[in-house]
């Protein structure tokens, strides 16, 4: 008689057939982990300052130079609940905020959103969207975002950032040229920040397109094509930079309310 009769064939077809099923398995969950494993390598690399300009090298932090800082004294109205007073979904949102976040963790904002899960962990993901999630280089974004901060008087915001922006290759001399509070105008950007970048095409348009949008709530048609000629006519990068705007505005708006210091 054969050794091997049709039911032992068949099953030895269901075992192999299910080790090989086993086999696949084990291989995606290695790929899946091995792309979440770059994914996040990638996310910490733009969390220590991400792009710079061709031909430029961003700083290390212990090369940033000292910055002058005006909110550290700031005490704040409300600072968001008292750890042991947190709910667990509160609890959670804070962990994601410090996982995303190790460098700045729950400073700025966050404390007081995280007193409404239901408006924190939104602001929490939209704020990860604008300033890890664009395709904008990390100097790009720190531009508009000190640009927003001065134009709202918001000391911690610009304090925050000052140090963002030295890592991610912005100088202290462009920084410095940002006017500030009452001095923040149209006029004012075009006469003491643009000359500044006019050899960076793309800094030099998401500036004036930042300022304007800023200053009238809206921007010209002219702003609005010189702008899109230097993204090459992605009309997304101009949705990317309206966003971080309005982001960092609402940012702006609770660091001011709740008098926020920054906490270098």
């Amino acid at each position: 008689p054969p050794l091997l009769t049709p039911a032992t064939m068949r099953i030895i077809l269901a075992l192999s057939l299910a080790l090989f099923h086993l086999i696949g398995c084990q291989s995606n969950a290695f790929s899946n982990a091995g792309s979440s494993a770059f994914r996040s390598a990638l996310v910490a690399a733009k969390l220590r300052g991400g792009a710079t300009p061709k031909g430029t090298t961003a700083p290390a932090d212990d090369d940033i130079p000292d910055y002058p800082t005006t909110s550290e004294n700031f005490i704040a109205r409300y600072n968001g609940p008292p750890d042991d007073e947190m709910t667990d979904e509160q609890r959670e949102i804070r962990d994601d905020i410090i996982r995303t976040r190790p460098r700045t963790g729950i400073s700025g904002p966050f404390g007081p959103w995280l007193a409404v899960p239901e408006i924190g962990w939104p602001s929490q993901q939209l704020g990860r969207a604008c300033r890890y999630g664009t395709t904008l280089t990390m100097r790009e974004s720190e531009l508009i975002i000190l640009l927003t901060g001065a134009r709202h008087k918001a000391h911690a915001e610009f304090d925050i950032h000052q140090g963002e922006a030295l890592r991610s290759g912005l100088t202290m001399d462009i920084i410095s040229a940002i006017p500030r509070d009452d001095e923040f105008s149209m006029g004012r950007v075009k006469a003491d920040l643009l000359p500044l970048l006019a050899e960076n095409e793309r800094d030099s348009a998401f500036a004036k397109y930042t300022a304007e949008l800023l200053e009238t709530s809206t921007v010209s048609d002219e702003t609005y094509q010189e702008t899109l000629k230097a993204v090459g006519g992605e009309e997304s990068v101009l949705v990317e930079i309206t966003s971080i705007v309005g982001y960092y505005t609402y940012v702006a708006y609770t660091l001011n309310a709740f008098n926020i210091p920054f906490k270098k």
